[in-house]
Formats: C-alpha cells, sequence, structure tokens
C-alpha cells in the first residue's frame, strides 16, 4: 500500500471517530474514567449551591452549619421523602433540558461562546434572563416552560467558562456582568488583533502542558475558533507564529493553523483540551456562576422574582411533610363498601393493609386498626390492635348482596370517625352507582361528618370507583377535593392543614363532595385498575411505605433461586404470581425453613397472589424452593437504603446524550448509566458496584456489563453499552463487605421499531392564531411499516389529535400538528405519542403562548446564491450576495441584530414612516459567510429567528487551498511533521465534503461609530459593534468596533 495512503486512511478514520464537542461534556458518560465537570454535573452542583443558600439565609437561618451544600439540602429535606423526591426531580429536568440544549445548539457559536461570538451570547443570555424574571413574575403554577428557558440558558453561561480566556484572566471567579449587562465592560478583541501564539499541540506535548502560555496577555476577551461552526477564522495580516486562538481538540481542523493549538478547557484530558490545566477552575467558575444566577445578591432570580417564585422555580414549593398516619397514637382506618357493585376494591384494600401492617412491624404500630363495612350494619365495625387479625378480618371480607347507597356509606364512615383516635387517617371506598347516586343526601349526616372531622382532626381520603370508570381519563380537580385518575397527581395529607372551610355554595353531585368543599379532605375517581397504584402512592406519602427493587425472578417447577438480602434491608417481601404459589419454600441464610410467625408473616391475597414478609432479616443468601406445581413468578421487594436511578443515552458525534423519547429504538446501541444512590456513610468504603444487569420481563437474565467503582463517595454512578434488542429491565449487582447487594428498577422498558423527535425551532404560540408543529418520523426497521401518532396537549389548543404516516425502511419523515391557543392558558405541554403494536414512545414539548404575534420576518428580494467555483477560501470574497427584507412587529421593537457576527456581514435597517412597527431591512455579505440569521425581539419578550442560506446547496470545498496553506506554513520554524498531519487532516475533512470555512483573506476596514438617536434601539453592545444611526433614522450593524 502506498505510505500516503496509508497516512490518509489514518487520518480519515481519526475525522470520523473523534468527539466533536465545543463545550462541557454533558454528563459522566462520556468522560471515561475521568472525574471531569460536565454540564450535568455544574448544573446539578450549581442549584444544590444556590437551594442550600436559600435555606441557610431565608428559610431557616442559622440552623444548618455543615460545609457542604449537599449535606445541608438532605438535612432539609430530612425524612420528607415527596419532597425530596420532587425537588430531585426538578433538577433532573433542568440538567435534561441543558443537556437539550447542547444537543440542539452545539454547532451555533454564539450558544458556545465560541468564534468570538461573545457578544452575540451575552444578547442572548440577556434576552432569555428577562423573560426568563418577566415569566416568573407572572406565574404561579407552570414551571415547565421556564426551566426549559433555565436549561438553555445555563448551557450557554457555562460554556463562557470553558470556551473564552476569562479563566485564564480571573480565575475561578464569575463574571458578574455576564447575561445581566447588555453592554459588557471588559474590551473583546476585534477582528484584526492577535489573540494567541502558536503552540506544540502534538498530544505527547499537550501532556506537558505546551500550549499552557499560548494567550497573549492584552486583558482583552476572546475565545477560540473551531472548524465546525461555520464561522471563518481570520488567518493572514498577523505576526509569523500568532493569530486569532484555536479552540483545540482532534475534530477542530483550526487548531494546525496559527495560531496553532487551542484554548478549551471542557475537559481534563490533554488530548481533547488544549488548556487542561485550568478544566477544574472552569468548572469551579461555572458551578459559582449558575448558583449566582439563581440566587446571586442583587443580580440573582431569588432578588427580582422573590423568595417563593424562587423555591417554586426550583422545585422546592413541594416541602410541606407529609403526615404521618402510622404515629402511635393514631388509629388506621378503612371504610368498604362491600356491596356487589364495588367488590373488586375488596382486594386491593387488602392488599395494601398488608403493607400498612408490615410497616408498622419495622417502625411504630399504631394505636389500633379499624374496619366499617355497610354490608352488614351488625357487625360492620371491627376494631383491633392486633395487625395480623386485621389483615385476617381483610382477607375473609366477602361482598354482601344488598343494596347500597352514599347515606349507608356514609353511616359506615361516621361509625369509623367515632371509634378513630384524634389525628387519625381514614381511607374510604365507596361506589358512584348511578343508582346509589340517586338516593339522596341527609344533611344531618353530613352536619355530623363535619363536626367529627373539625372536632378530632380527621383526615379523610375517599375513593369513588364508578361502573363506568376510565383510568385514562382524568376528571377536573378543585380546590378542595381532587377528581382524578394518576397515582402522582395524588399528594398526602398534609399536618396542620385548614380542616374546616367556608364552601362556595352551588350543586353538588354527591355528599363527599360536600365534604370535601368544607374540608382539607379529598375525593379521588378511580377504577378497580388504577387504585391500586393511587392507593400505594398515598400509602407511600403518609406512611414511608417506599419499597427497593431487590430482585425478580420465574420459578419453574422443583426448582431452588437464591436471592440476597444485604445489611441495608429492614424488611423484605416476596410477592408469589401464580395458580399454586403458596406451596413455596422459604429458606434462611441459616439453612433453616422460615415460619410465619412473630416477625414474619404469609398473606394469601387471592388464588394466585400470595405475600411473604420478613422484618428485620438476617442478611445473606435466602433460597426460595418451588414443589412439583406450575411455574410462579416471584418479586422481592424491601424497605432500606441504597436505591438506583437509571437513564439510556445515545451517542451523537461521540458525546452521549439522554434520549428524547420515552421508548428506545429496537436494535440500536444505547449506553445505559445508573446512579445508585443512598448509600450509608459508614459503609461506603466497604461497598462496591459490580456490574449492572438487565433482564427480559419474565426475570430471566438478558445481559450482564460488568463496571467499575472506584468512588467512595454516597452516590455513584457507572455505565456501559448494550444494543436493545427486546424488553427489559435494569438492575445493579454490588457488595457490602462480604454480603451481595442487588437492586432492581423493576418497570419493564420496551424497544420500538420507529422513532419520534421534535423539529426545531419551537415557536411561541399566539392567541386565536393557528401554529404548526413539526414532528420528525423514522422507521428504524428495514421493512415499510405504517405508523399511528396521536398527540394532545394539557391546554387542549390541539386541532389534529391523530396522523398516519407510511414509511419505507430507515425512512424518516416531517408531520405536522397543528395548535390553536385560546385564552386564558398562557402554555400548554404538548404529547405526541407513537402508536407501534409491541409498545408505544412518547415526547413531549413545553410551548408558551403570547398575548401579541410574534416578529415576522419576510425576505422580499435577493441576490443569486453563491457559485460552485466560487465556494472556496481562495474565491469566496470574489461574490457579494444581498437580501432586502420587511420586518413587521406587533409589540414595539428593542432589537434587530444578525448572527454570527462578521467583518463580512453589514445590517441596515430604516423605520417605516408612516407604521412605526415595519422595518426594511438590507442585509450584505459574501460567499465567505453564505449563511447568516436575523433576529428580531419585541418589547413582548418574543424572538424570531430567520435563517438566510447563499450556499444554494454547494458545500464550501478547501481541497485546493490545502497545499498552498500547508507549504506557506511550512516556511516557519515549526516541525514539519505537524503541518504534514494538518495536510492529512484537511484532505479528509475535504474528501468527506466538509461544509467548514477554513481560511479567508479580511480586505482592510473602516467605518465610525456614532450615536445612536435616542429613540432607536442599539443594534448590539459597543464592545461588538461596528453600528451606527443616522438622522435619516436608519441604522447600520457590522458586528465589529474598529
Amino acid at each position: 500500500m502506498n505510505p500516503n495512503t496509508t497516512v490518509f486512511i489514518l487520518v480519515f478514520s481519526l475525522v470520523l471517530n473523534v468527539r466533536f464537542v465545543f463545550s462541557f461534556l454533558p454528563s459522566s458518560e462520556s468522560t471515561g474514567e475521568r472525574s471531569d465537570f460536565t454540564h450535568g454535573s455544574i448544573t446539578e452542583d450549581g442549584i444544590y449551591k444556590a437551594v442550600a443558600e436559600v435555606i441557610i439565609e431565608k428559610v431557616k437561618p442559622r440552623t444548618y452549619h455543615s460545609d457542604s451544600h449537599t449535606d445541608k439540602v438532605k438535612s432539609f429535606f430530612n425524612l420528607d421523602n415527596r419532597s425530596k423526591y420532587e425537588f430531585e426531580k426538578t433538577v433532573h429536568y433542568i440538567v435534561n433540558k441543558v443537556n437539550s440544549a447542547q444537543r440542539l445548539y452545539s454547532s451555533d457559536a454564539s450558544r458556545t461562546m465560541s468564534c468570538e461570538q461573545i457578544s452575540a451570547g451575552n444578547i442572548l443570555l440577556h434576552l432569555l434572563r428577562a423573560k426568563i424574571i418577566q415569566l416568573c413574575r407572572t406565574r404561579s403554577t407552570d414551571w415547565g416552560p421556564i426551566r426549559d428557558m433555565l436549561g438553555e440558558y445555563l448551557f450557554t453561561l457555562q460554556d463562557f467558562y470553558s470556551n473564552t480566556n476569562w479563566v485564564e484572566m480571573s480565575g475561578s471567579k464569575p463574571y458578574t456582568e455576564l447575561g445581566v449587562q447588555e453592554r459588557l465592560s471588559i474590551k473583546i478583541s476585534d477582528a484584526k488583533e492577535a489573540m494567541c501564539t502558536s503552540c506544540n499541540h502534538s498530544k505527547i506535548t499537550l501532556h506537558t502542558n505546551s500550549c499552557a502560555s499560548n494567550l497573549m496577555k492584552n486583558g482583552h476577551l476572546t475565545s477560540g475558533y473551531t472548524s465546525n461552526q461555520h464561522i471563518i477564522k481570520p488567518y493572514n495580516s498577523f505576526p509569523a507564529h500568532a493569530g486569532k486562538c484555536s479552540h483545540g481538540g482532534p475534530s477542530d481542523v483550526y487548531r494546525g493553523f496559527p495560531a496553532t493549538g487551542g484554548i478549551n478547557k471542557e475537559t481534563s484530558d490533554p488530548g481533547l483540551s488544549p488548556h487542561h490545566h485550568l478544566h477544574t477552575e472552569a468548572g469551579r467558575a461555572a458551578v459559582q456562576a449558575t448558583a449566582d444566577f439563581l440566587v446571586g445578591q442583587d443580580t440573582g432570580l431569588l432578588y427580582q422574582i422573590g423568595l417563593e417564585q424562587t423555591t417554586g422555580l426550583l422545585g422546592l414549593d413541594y416541602r410541606q411533610h407529609c403526615y404521618n398516619c402510622l404515629s402511635p397514637a393514631l388509629s388506621v382506618v378503612f371504610v368498604i363498601d362491600d356491596a356487589g357493585s364495588v367488590s373488586g376494591q375488596l382486594q386491593e384494600a387488602f392488599r395494601h393493609s398488608v403493607a400498612i401492617v408490615n410497616q408498622a412491624r419495622v417502625s411504630t404500630a399504631p394505636f389500633n386498626y379499624i374496619l366499617s363495612t355497610t354490608g352488614n350494619k351488625e357487625h360492620g365495625l371491627f376494631v383491633t390492635t392486633n395487625g395480623e387479625e386485621f389483615k385476617n378480618r381483610l382477607q375473609f371480607l366477602q361482598s354482601s348482596n344488598g343494596g347500597n347507597s352514599l347515606k349507608t356509606t356514609l353511616h359506615a364512615t361516621l361509625n369509623a370517625m367515632q371509634q378513630a383516635q384524634p389525628g387519625s387517617c381514614i381511607f374510604s371506598f365507596a361506589s358512584t352507582d348511578p343508582i346509589a347516586n340517586a338516593k339522596g343526601k341527609d344533611t344531618g349526616l353530613l352536619h355530623d361528618a363535619l363536626y367529627l372531622l373539625e372536632n378530632k382532626n380527621l383526615h379523610l381520603m375517599q375513593f369513588l370507583q364508578g361502573n363506568n370508570s376510565n383510568s385514562h381519563t382524568a376528571v377536573h380537580k378543585r380546590i378542595s377535593n381532587h377528581v382524578t385518575a394518576s397515582p402522582t397527581d395524588v399528594h398526602c395529607f398534609v399536618p396542620n392543614a385548614n380542616l374546616h372551610k367556608q364552601g362556595k355554595r352551588g350543586k353538588r353531585s354527591n355528599i363527599f363532595e360536600e365534604i370535601a368543599l368544607h374540608t382539607s379532605s379529598s375525593v379521588i375517581q378511580t377504577s378497580h385498575s388504577t387504585l391500586g397504584d393511587i392507593l400505594g402512592h398515598v400509602l407511600q406519602e403518609n406512611m414511608n411505605i417506599q419499597t427497593l427493587g431487590v430482585d425478580s425472578f420465574e420459578m419453574l417447577s422443583l426448582t431452588t433461586h437464591v436471592f440476597h438480602i444485604d445489611p441495608c434491608i429492614s424488611l423484605f417481601t416476596v410477592r408469589l404470581e401464580g395458580s399454586t404459589c403458596s406451596n413455596i419454600q422459604l429458606l434462611r441464610p441459616d439453612g433453616s425453613n422460615q415460619s410465619f410467625t412473630g416477625n414474619a408473616s404469609k398473606d394469601v391475597i387471592d388464588s394466585r397472589t400470595t405475600i411473604l414478609s420478613v422484618q428485620h432479616p438476617l442478611y445473606g443468601a435466602w433460597q426460595v424452593k418451588n414443589s412439583p406445581s406450575s411455574p410462579c413468578h416471584l418479586t422481592v421487594s424491601g424497605s432500606g437504603c441504597i436505591d438506583l436511578d437509571y437513564k439510556i443515552m445515545e451517542d451523537l458525534r461521540g458525546v452521549k446524550y439522554p434520549i428524547t423519547s420515552s421508548s428506545p429504538v429496537l436494535g440500536k446501541k444505547y449506553t445505559i448509566g445508573v446512579s445508585v444512590k443512598e448509600i450509608p456513610k459508614n459503609v461506603t468504603t466497604n461497598f462496591q458496584i459490580t456490574e449492572i444487569y438487565m433482564k427480559k420481563s419474565d426475570g430471566s437474565t438478558l445481559t450482564s456489563l460488568p463496571v467499575s467503582d472506584s468512588s467512595t463517595g454516597t452516590t455513584r454512578t457507572v455505565s456501559g453499552e448494550v444494543i436493545l434488542s427486546e424488553p427489559f429491565y435494569v438492575g445493579i449487582k454490588g457488595t457490602m463487605s462480604s454480603e451481595t447487594v442487588t437492586r432492581e428498577d423493576q418497570k419493564v422498558v420496551t424497544p420500538v421499531g420507529g422513532q419520534i423527535d421534535f423539529v426545531p425551532p419551537f415557536e411561541t404560540l399566539v392567541y386565536n392564531e393557528e401554529t404548526s408543529v413539526s414532528v420528525r418520523v423514522s422507521n428504524a426497521g428495514t421493512v415499510k411499516q405504517t405508523f399511528k401518532l396521536t398527540a394532545a396537549d394539557t391546554a387542549r389548543f390541539l386541532i389534529d389529535p391523530t396522523k398516519h404516516v407510511t414509511l419505507n425502511g430507515n425512512q424518516s419523515k416531517s408531520i405536522d400538528f397543528h395548535l390553536r391557543a385560546v385564552p386564558p392558558k398562557t402554555s400548554t405541554k404538548l404529547t405526541v405519542t407513537l402508536e407501534i403494536e409491541r409498545a408505544n414512545s412518547q415526547i413531549e414539548q413545553n410551548f408558551m403562548v403570547s398575548t401579541v404575534k410574534p416578529p415576522n420576518v419576510i425576505v422580499t428580494s435577493r441576490t443569486e446564491n453563491c457559485k460552485k467555483d466560487i465556494m472556496n477560501p481562495n474565491n469566496c470574497s470574489r461574490q457579494q450576495w444581498e437580501a432586502d427584507l420587511t420586518v413587521v412587529f406587533t409589540a414595539n421593537m428593542t432589537r434587530l441584530y444578525i448572527s454570527p457576527i462578521s467583518r463580512a456581514l453589514v445590517l441596515t435597517y430604516d423605520r417605516d414612516a408612516i407604521d412605526k412597527n415595519k422595518f426594511t431591512a438590507t442585509i450584505k455579505g459574501d460567499c465567505c459567510t453564505s449563511k447568516t440569521s436575523i433576529i428580531a425581539v419585541d418589547s413582548a419578550g418574543n424572538t424570531k429567528s430567520s435563517s438566510i442560506n447563499f450556499s444554494g446547496e454547494n458545500e464550501f470545498g478547501i481541497s485546493s487551498y490545502i497545499k498552498k496553506q500547508r507549504d506557506k506554513m511550512a516556511e516557519d520554524s515549526d516541525p514539519p511533521t505537524v503541518w504534514i498531519a494538518v495536510g492529512c487532516v484537511l484532505g479528509a475533512m475535504a474528501c468527506i465534503g466538509a461544509s467548514v470555512a477554513l481560511i479567508r483573506k479580511y480586505k482592510p476596514f473602516q467605518n465610525k461609530v456614532n450615536s445612536d438617536p435616542p429613540d432607536f434601539p442599539d443594534p448590539i453592545p459597543n464592545q461588538m459593534s461596528n453600528g451606527h444611526s443616522d438622522n435619516s433614522r436608519r441604522s447600520v450593524f457590522t458586528g465589529f468596533g474598529s
């Protein structure tokens, strides 16, 4: 083989396999074995730091004294699991939105602060910050769209510290003006100013910090140019070995042209980041800047929108301790309508009563248990202090044949109220049968119920099951009574709630709604299929019954299976499902049979379900043996510590991002990233994760992924790669001292044969206007398929909820859904579901609603596209282009500018003499910058970005230019081997059709900067502005100062 061919193949492979990243990496899964700062860790750490400051300074001053802001936040939540969960869910949501912004905008230099687009990035931050503040001041409940914008903001804010030379000048101290001031006071380098000197950027020398001193120390702000963001790096007219800084890294071709090397600090890997030695300082600056944006003195959101809105934005407004229904001074009360019409509820009530009694054994038993039924008035009340008796009574409860009405159910409820200890929780299960509803209500009973609820401080949750209940239909909610079918919508009993309210008069459908209207009790419309999930959610919140997945498996006849119980487990249960599962034998780690007396129980729920429970178990290897009978499925759960979360990530050009849909694609390779949390501090040094495993839906092992865990923290992150070929769920295995630890998330995920994604940009909805939302549908298989898509939105703006599309194998197509916003809703969440035979996949997107139309940009005329022979660095400046536009504002215009900022681009615009909100604009440039965007912003906070493309689909060619530039650079004193490598990289890029502009010659440039008329918006901040206005009301914008 020709040696030159060999070099080309090697470099071609290098170009195809390098990471195209111009930022901090998204998450730890992309860092390998390095403990780098990532956008995920920076965002999470910054939020925790901000929340700790809010808690210390505003919520509970002088209470927490730990130096760790993470420990302060954990202490703040203490045992309030629900509030902790809601806060963590909010943090994860914001982190995902930062990652989504990186995924969408990584090639936009203004979003990453690269290519000296610092001023454009600051404008973006300033606009986003103003919009976030405006919305936070006017909204109180729907935080989704605002958190989306927060993710966009933090992505760009954090990248400022990895991509500019701020850290080289100021260390880990944040730049307080960034995003706050419209005009940055620091001088930003102009187009003619060299900012770096060349350095040896070979991987070997970078390990010795060969580029550590390549920045010129003139106090000016700059950022590195990268060849992957379609902005040309100025090259000529600079001294030898000097010029504009490169971004650096293996994917950046510009690193080979003066000034060679680079300045990015996005990782600690010398091969990826020439200024890797400053990565930690950049990360710390980004963390502090994130916290300062949220709670910084005077400028932070806390001081702009107030404490209440800040806590709402960060998910702290859920912090209200759920009432403990298992207190030793209280009764646990069940009121059950045992009429034939709702007999299915008996089984669910019994199943969850088992969980209550078993949990009471581990914690503190309640004062007593009360069961009140409607079917037998003489024997309808049962009171006991023995949990086993209570479970037995429920187990043998049978449906009566008598009729029922809401009145008889209320009688049973009053009987229970009279027997219950003050402050107790009452769970009532009744019918909403139309016949029962027709039997009327008794005002005397209503008065008695309200009196007992108020004077005994009782907490009542009423589950109403109708004959035609639909588990997928949620009825509207009222302030005092919730009607829903979703377990996540059912919160908890709140202590010190206002138990007596003056309800508004009006027609109520039944007496229970009357009770809920006057008290803090809840009415929950449910069905047999949803009751179990809803009740389980309530018990988890109010009785601290939170289960950990330990193991699950299928057992055949005459088989034995081993599962492991570790010292963290204080109670475990084995759920047996099968027709003859009750014959299974449970063996302790010492080999003896487990008897079901004392601290262990065996509860037969129905003919197919049995629950075994053991409190304070021996830790070690337990065994289950199946006698000669039919197969049985076993699920082992526990109460205790150590839990897991996981995410599914896909690789995009060497960088791993969380998938945007709810289901992965069948047959595609993914990274499974698992976070193991709540590891007790006293065992961290003895705990180690050894593998991630995946199981099939029947519990058999699908695959095992060995992992390396060298951490000693209370939270660990491990990952592994896998091709997803069938339904699965995820678990981890590890060791604690000499004991085996297993945990599982037993929710089955089914890969699907198609994929859906929203297509940006995401337009703001306008009242009474129709807006299109594009969704890209992809057939991941090899054969032709027809897909059904259904959509729904929370505000019911959707016009066309169902679409069908037929695609050939590996084909994609975009389809549009249409929404029409109607007052008074100010936002909506659109959910699109791809319905496939095996499973569904969902995506969600929030949309804002504006009272006024966003600016409208219309291209009225334009010159011809750039010719093919012009699209190269030698000739691109020879062809000029021009576009005339009309920009119409409904609200007042606050800004009109172009991006990217380039000396080759000039925007001029005039205000119409008659219509003050109409502007005519002209953009001029040459084919060295064939693509641009015009951005219009109005006083209502609406932003409209319109792209203008003169490339004519011609790629920017570089092959004819490589030899000339390489020969010119070879005249310098740098090692020849460096330039050979550069030439090979450029050749490879040319061969794969790279459309980036590498080098261009800038013409001498002069212009004057005059003051703007007081009534005309400044086009762009001064330090990057070559804009001016004259008395004829014309504004000119080029971007660079003279």
